[in-house]
């Protein structure tokens, strides 16, 4: 049986592990559904009855459980259980399938350079004086447009459009259709527009009416760091003048956009439907849970955590944790959603109250 066996995995892990070590496993499976040949995943006490309901013989369970008293033959111990999964989903990652070298229909320009161990799939492209690293992994149909750079290490998955003069570090992976270095959304009209004017007075009028609008080119480019990750379908736009940039260790989820200029910094978490407007500054290690939505031009500062569906229209401080639309600070927004939630009653209230003044005898 192919697999790996249980000393194997608790090596790689760097965990430890009880009981037959040699026992041999050749997939992950859920506690109730394991059974020999599965490593069963019960990372938590309540886990415990499905695992004995199951038949695994092998398991990642929790720190201080009695492997022998679960039925099993084998046991590694996962004293953060998340953390051990992730070492786990690495052990057992089906990798995708693409031969080693250049496939006889991928279009490369004779002045872009590739380094070593390339696997480069059917129908990619890549532009003039692209420079791509070391092991680098492309599958179909994606593009790589002129003076881009990549680093070592690279995956890209179906589909990917790297946009002219982007520079990506190494250890870079992106998900099917992620589009990098299109042009951002930016326009002006010829005169004062309806927009500026709502802005500065609230109300729109004949004057700021106009006939069109005049496109802003974006001269700039995005710079991606080392280690970065970008889900399915995310676009990023290249600056107007001064570059987009996405610092080290950041990931970022599927369905996000980042607008032009923006910057964001090191090992941030933009989850699903984020997105964030021009020029606005992401301090590092900030978290934006699904949908949250980012102003233009504000600064979130490092460290920061946003709820999902948070609309952020203005400058955040570091180490705040922030929920609502408009956002604010977490505890005044709980605060604020139970108020919301007496409304009704309050209002009742205040009706019976006008109904009892209004039959009160005036004074004469």
């Amino acid at each position: 049986m192919a697999g790996f066996t249980i000393g194997e995995i608790a090596e790689q892990l760097g965990a430890t592990a009880a009981g037959d070590l040699s026992l041999r496993v050749s997939r992950v499976q859920e506690p109730q559904a394991a059974g020999p040949g599965d490593l069963a995943l019960a990372m938590d006490e309540n886990y415990a009855q499905a695992l004995q309901s199951g038949g695994a013989e092998a398991a990642v369970i929790w720190a201080g459980a009695d492997w022998q008293a679960l039925g099993l033959k084998a046991a590694i111990f996962a004293p953060r259980s998340r953390y051990v999964l992730s070492g786990v989903s690495y052990v057992f990652e089906k990798k995708p399938e693409i031969a080693t070298g250049i496939h006889p229909s991928a279009i490369i320009d004779p002045s872009a350079t590739i380094g070593e161990n390339p696997s480069v799939g059917p129908f990619v492209v890549i532009g003039a004086r692209a420079r791509i690293g070391a092991n680098v992994r492309i599958l179909s149909h994606s593009s790589i447009a002129e003076d881009a750079q990549i680093g070592d290490d690279a995956l890209l998955y179906q589909g990917v459009r790297i946009g002219a003069r982007v520079q990506i570090g190494n250890g870079f992976i992106a998900q099917a259709g992620v589009v990098i270095g299109v042009d951002g959304f930016s326009y002006v009209t010829p005169k004062t527009g309806a927009v500026e004017e709502a802005k500065a007075t609230g109300k729109i009028t004949e004057a700021s009416r106009s006939a069109g609008f005049a496109r802003i080119n974006s001269l700039g480019s995005v710079i991606i760091g080392e280690n970065v990750e970008i889900g399915a379908n995310t676009a990023i736009d290249r600056g107007t003048i001064v570059n987009t940039t996405i610092g080290d260790g950041t990931k970022l989820d599927n369905l996000v956009h980042v607008g032009h200029n923006a910057t964001v910094g090191q090992h941030c978490l933009l989850c699903g439907q984020v997105g964030i407007a021009g020029s606005t500054v992401v301090g590092d290690r900030v978290v934006l849970g699904g949908q949250v939505g980012v102003a233009d031009h504000i600064t979130i500062g490092s460290d920061v955590i946003a709820a999902g569906k948070s609309g952020i229209s203005s400058h955040v401080p570091s180490g705040r944790v922030i929920m609502g639309s408009p956002a604010m600070r977490m505890d005044l927004n709980i605060e604020a959603y139970k108020a919301l939630r007496r409304l009704p009653r309050l209002v009742a209230k205040v009706a019976a109250l006008e109904k009892t003044v209004s039959k009160t005898p005036k004074n004469e």
